[in-house]
């Protein structure tokens, strides 16, 4: 993970935040599926901080054939998603390097809090976790 800073600080209605997933596959087998994953859990704010309305956050992913930020899942919820129903994924070869793009916004209307992002990386031919997950910092006010 690398991100300006090491974690995100947004700010509800403002410019979304770049940061970057490298995922390295080692010694290990091919990934014919590999899915980067993204969760976090409900933000619960500060006293006197405004409850949110709407959506909360935008995450997306830049296609680099296309040139264009398409929309990417972001979990939020404060249970774990059973590995079986994610779904899609790319391929990563052994001793292969993917960097992915993307972007986090706060929505206007959003909650304001911090809690880490979960990132995972899911291969979904196997429903397993192809490697541990990592945390990225976050704070919205």
């Amino acid at each position: 993970m690398d991100t300006r800073g090491g974690r995100l600080s947004l700010v509800r209605g403002g410019a979304a935040q770049e940061f970057t997933v490298t995922l390295r596959n080692g010694n290990s087998a091919d990934h014919r599926h590999l899915l980067v994953a993204f969760q976090m859990e409900v933000l619960v704010g500060e006293p006197g901080d405004r409850p949110g309305s709407g959506p909360g956050f935008l995450l997306e992913r830049f296609d680099p054939a296309s040139g264009a930020w398409r929309p990417a899942e972001l979990r939020v919820a404060n249970d774990t998603r059973p590995l079986s129903l994610y779904t899609g994924g790319g391929p990563l070869a052994r001793e292969a390097v993917r960097v992915e793009r993307y972007r986090l916004r706060a929505t206007a209307g959003g909650p304001t809090g911090s809690t880490p992002v979960v990132v995972s990386f899911v291969d979904t031919d196997t429903d397993r976790e192809a490697a541990a997950h990592v945390l990225l910092g976050h704070s919205t006010g």
